[in-house]
Parts: C-alpha cells; structure tokens; sequence
C-alpha cells in the first residue's frame, strides 16, 4: 500500500507520532497550592482574632486543626490533578488524532483527516498568563472533543491543522 498526500509530493508515514502531550496541571496546581495558603491564613487569622486559636479541642489547639484541615484539602487537590495527568494522553500522528482517557479502562477515540470538521481555541485568563488552554476538535459527525489544558495551545492548534486539513490519497494495487 502507497499513501500519498494531495497538499505535498512527500511520502506520509502513517503512525508517526508528530505530537504528543498530557494536560499540563502546573499552572492549576499553582493557583490551587496559592488559594490554599490564603483561605488558611485567613481562617487562622480570624480565629486568632476571635480569641478562639488556642483553645483545644480532643487535645489538639484549634488552629493546628485548621492547618491540618487545610493540609488535607491541599493534598487531595493535588491528587485530582495527578490524577487527571495521568488519565488523559494526546497524540498527533500523521494519519489522525488520538485522544486517550483512562488509568484502568482505556478509552481511546480518533478523529482521522478526513472526519476533521475544524478546530477552536478556549483561553482563560489563567490559560494567556500561563501560556495553556484548552483545544476542541469538532468531527464531521459532530462529535465535540476537548484535549484539556494543552501548553502552547495556539501552537498545537496550527500543527493539528497542518496535519488533520491535509487529505490522504491510498493507492492500493490488487495483483
């Protein structure tokens, strides 16, 4: 079998990876680990000023519950984004674009070129400071699909546009 593509005379190697990525939790993560901070030292602040920080409660002072209260919220927060990481895989090949979810089931769905309906961009406020955002690929059956928090998203954009608005010619013989 001999593939070609109509936009160029170059040979198209089908399932080359040309881009791979994972929703990038860095900037989420930083927020969250700053709101965290603020929320508790508010909180111990107004118990301090309420008189009510070092009072105890089953032999531990109140405020030491907040801290730990706040600990936990943190580190389940944290753990809802590794989490999502990991569950959630983007890869571009030159035939199509895959879209992997799951840790235990996997589910996969791929958008081939010639599904390929178009292409939206989503920036939050977050998303232009940090430089992230979320991508969402429309296919002729109209399927909407989200590739979240993607670096770089306007990059990304153009390469998944390079490869998915090319069509792909196969050339099979039958002898």
């Amino acid at each position: 079998m001999v593939c070609f593509s109509l936009s160029s005379d170059k040979h198209v190697q089908h399932g080359a990876v040309v881009w791979s990525g994972k929703p990038w939790v860095t900037p989420a993560a930083i927020v969250r680990t700053v709101t965290v901070f603020v929320v508790s030292v508010l909180f111990l602040w107004l118990e301090i000023y309420a008189g009510v920080a070092f009072s105890y409660l089953a032999g531990l002072a109140i405020f030491a519950w907040t801290i730990l209260a706040f600990g936990v919220i943190w580190l389940l927060s944290m753990l809802e984004l590794l989490v999502f990481r990991a569950s959630n895989t983007y890869v571009l090949r030159q035939d199509g674009l895959e879209i992997r979810h799951g840790i235990i089931g996997l589910h996969s769905f791929v958008v081939t070129p010639s599904g390929f309906g178009d292409l939206m961009v989503y920036l939050s406020i977050g998303g232009r400071i940090f430089g992230y955002g979320d991508l969402t690929v429309n296919s002729q059956g109209e399927r909407e699909t989200k590739l979240l928090l993607v670096r770089s998203p306007f990059t990304v954009a153009d390469t998944i546009r390079d490869i998915m608005g090319k069509p792909i010619v196969r050339v099979e013989s039958h002898v």
